[in-house]
């Protein structure tokens, strides 16, 4: 039987009534609006539309300015994730501009958000919008928005399905490029070979993007993709230009057709549907990405994981060694892993030192090869003696104990925080206990995570120490470690004194640890604590003032209500002209050592990102941090004073998220939930489309990404610049 059409799909959503009935019609831009401006628009979003004057600001924006303001507005609406502007958003659909025609769809699905009713209305108006769309990347936007919507039914799922493949099926890309004026444009066969059609690409990037999400929602409940889906994925995934051009000339490839490869790949991966042979044909592509996704697969096969390892790009050599360990190394040895640890420090030769913490043949001689590591102790590299350290640990713990020691007094504080997770291992108390008063407030805490889990409470003098600490993350962890104390006669002073402390701060950040704290303060504390919980029903921030007031109401039986007290949007100071230079700015940021990458600002899709970040770096706020967090093949993530992930600045920035994809060399602003943006920024090692739509991208490295792929854990960025562009440029 022959699925549904789209057509079919749209019909078989429509309900005979909704609760969230559409707005009258206001999609097309009238005329200017009186008083409202670029910048208008900007600070009504940035104070998330508070009052009902910031809200009007950005409804008749959004319903009556001309486009590029009314673009402006319907961005900033969706941002507000608010279910009960629906209503205002789904006429806009309508709108005379394809470009805010891909706005309403994008922000509509942000409105919905999991709230049903407002899931079905929207559903129902992007499928009837979909099939008289003339636009080609408004088409592309609406079948995104349909991908990410919440499904609750089988029938959603398949005519959702349906939608997107049917989309998706128009095209075929193929290896034929077609210049017009309207740009670049790929010539393909449609299911119809006698025909053949001009393609614009923005249509089947959006489908596919829709998939990628909706596939991932859909191997989260176990479920797979239809069988025609696959056939048309896999087709797409092998499409690429030929291997030479006529006359001699090199092929020509537009990046987004690269794209349309490394998505349907993405689409076939989490539901275990990309098979080994369209995965070995997929390893001759020309695209590093591509190959890298290729060696994923559940299904590759041993050759494919072999040729991948021996692949000239490092993204696709680690891809390999790491699915060698996951899936051979406990039949096959370790002999492929231990000879790729090499001499040098990179990304390989460490995930070849992680690996080896997993059982080996004795002819591996790996066990030697860590002891051999682990000898040279306190260096000025300390990244291949810790991780063998702490791999030695694991598989070898007798051989491990009297390396143990050369690391406590370590120069540098990564050695010793990896140090105490090898002590852990081993449980060597006196090693923790040494390292849980170290100098450095990463090393107590991580000494302290093992010490919970190895004596539990006999260390508790440990954690209450910690609750005194400035660092937030050694607080929560030290409120963490408390769970189940008896001696709450001593934890309990200790937890509300922390509390005052943290509040007093008056640091946004702050929150994570006060939450840590008072959710350990309901469980060990009493009604007779309760005149000095109190004072915190009026906090600023809503969460903890709503966490106090759940707790009050446990202790004393009775309702409890919150009132946090709101605090004022920080001025934006910032003007016309501030917005057009940072349209024209670049950052630079030259590493310890004197390599460096340059960024440019992306300041027309997150003015306010980018207006913090170029404030925070001309005032050498992130001269001298670190990247503390790296993985390979995903992110690296740094600009933290206390070189971990609950260190910021003071004050939290909201979220910019928008229609751009997480594309490799892209820089976002990493947050703990949303709007908890306090400074520290990630940069993209590869396309990451699971985190779209979560985090703002507010910059792109355009120099030097080779220098952000070399990074390891712990370096330092000497100094960060910001380089005005000139006018015009």
């Amino acid at each position: 039987m022959r699925p549904p059409s789209c057509a079919t799909a749209v019909l078989a959503l429509v309900v005979l009534s909704s609760q969230f009935p559409a707005a009258p019609l206001a999609g097309q831009a009238r005329g200017p609006v009186a008083g409202v401006t670029r910048l208008a628009i900007i600070e009504a979003e940035d104070a998330r539309a508070a009052t009902a004057e910031q809200l009007q600001v950005l409804t008749a924006a959004a319903t009556s300015a001309p486009a590029p303001l009314q673009a402006l507005a319907v961005r900033a609406l969706g941002r507000l994730e608010r279910p009960d502007l629906v209503p205002t958003l789904r006429p806009l659909l309508d709108a005379q501009a394809p470009g805010v025609r891909a706005e309403a769809a994008n922000a509509l699905a942000q409105a919905a958000g999991k709230d049903p009713g407002a899931v079905l209305a929207v559903r129902e108006r992007l499928l009837a919008r979909l099939v008289v769309e003339p636009a080609a990347d408004v088409t592309g936007a609406i079948a995104e928005a349909l991908g990410r919507l919440a499904v609750d039914s089988p029938a959603i799922a398949q005519a959702t399905e349906t939608a997107l493949r049917d989309v998706a099926s128009r095209f075929e890309v193929t290896r034929r490029l077609e210049r017009s004026a309207a740009g670049g444009r790929i010539v393909g066969l449609t299911l119809t070979p006698t025909r053949i059609v001009a393609v614009p690409l923005p249509a089947l990037l959006g489908a596919l993007r829709g998939l990628e999400s909706f596939a991932r929602g859909r191997a989260r409940v176990g479920e797979i993709l239809q069988p025609q889906t696959i056939d048309r994925l896999e087709t797409l995934a092998l499409a690429r230009p030929p291997a030479s051009a006529a006359r001699g000339q090199a092929p020509i490839e537009q990046p987004d057709t690269t794209r349309v490869r490394r998505l349907a790949l993405m689409c076939l991966l989490p539901v275990n549907a990309l098979d080994a042979g369209v995965a070995a044909r997929a390893m001759a592509d020309p695209d590093t990405q591509v190959r890298r996704l290729a060696v994923m697969s559940v299904a590759a096969s041993r050759a494919t994981i072999e040729q991948g390892m021996k692949d000239p790009a490092w993204l696709v050599r680690y891809e390999a060694l790491l699915r060698f360990g996951r899936r051979f190394q406990a039949a096959e040895g370790c002999e492929p892993i231990v000879s790729r640890i090499g001499a040098d420090t990179d990304h390989l030769s460490l995930l070849a030192i992680d690996l080896l913490a997993n059982p080996c043949r004795p002819e591996d001689h790996a066990v030697e090869t860590l002891l051999d590591l682990t000898a040279a102790g306190i260096t000025a590299e300390w990244h291949r003696p810790a991780h063998a350290m702490v791999a030695l640990a694991q598989v070898a713990p007798k051989r491990a104990r009297p390396m143990l020691p050369r690391f406590l007094n370590a120069r540098e504080w990564q050695s010793r925080m990896y140090a105490a997770r090898a002590a852990g291992q081993l449980g060597e108390i006196d090693a923790l206990r040494k390292l849980a008063e170290d100098a450095n407030d990463n090393v107590r805490e991580a000494a302290i995570a093992a010490l919970s889990k190895v004596v539990k409470h006999d260390a508790d003098p440990i954690y209450i120490k910690a609750l005194g600490a400035s660092d937030f993350q050694l607080v929560k962890t030290g409120a963490g470690a408390l769970a189940g104390t008896p001696d709450r006669a001593s934890a309990v002073p200790a937890l509300l004194a922390s509390l005052a402390r943290l509040t007093a701060l008056d640091a946004d950040p702050s929150r994570d640890p006060r939450v840590a704290v008072l959710e350990r303060l309901q469980a060990l504390g009493s009604r007779d604590d309760a005149a000095a919980l109190k004072p915190y029903l009026t906090d600023t921030d809503p969460r903890v003032a709503g966490l106090v007031a759940r707790i009050l109401t446990t202790w004393t039986g009775s309702p409890v209500a919150a009132a946090p007290r709101p605090r004022a949007t920080p001025d934006l100071r910032a003007t016309e002209a501030d917005l057009e230079r940072l349209a024209r700015t670049t950052i630079r940021v030259t590493m310890a050592g004197g390599r460096w990458f340059e960024a440019k600002l992306l300041a027309d899709l997150a003015p306010v990102s980018c207006l913090r970040f170029a404030a925070l770096a001309g005032q050498g706020y992130y001269n001298g941090l670190t990247f503390h967090r790296v993985i390979p093949n995903f992110l690296i993530q740094g600009g933290s004073p206390g070189a971990n992930e609950f260190a910021g600045d003071r004050r939290y920035i909201r979220d910019e998220p928008g229609r751009l994809s997480q594309g490799r060399g892209t820089i976002g602003i990493s947050t703990r939930g949303r709007d908890t943006g306090d400074a520290q920024f990630y940069i993209n090692l590869v396309d990451s489309p699971r985190l779209d739509h979560d985090y703002s991208i507010f910059a792109e490295v355009t120099r030097g990404l080779d220098v952000v792929d070399a990074i390891l854990e712990g370096d330092a960025m000497e100094r960060v610049e910001v380089v005005p562009g000139r006018k015009g440029r």
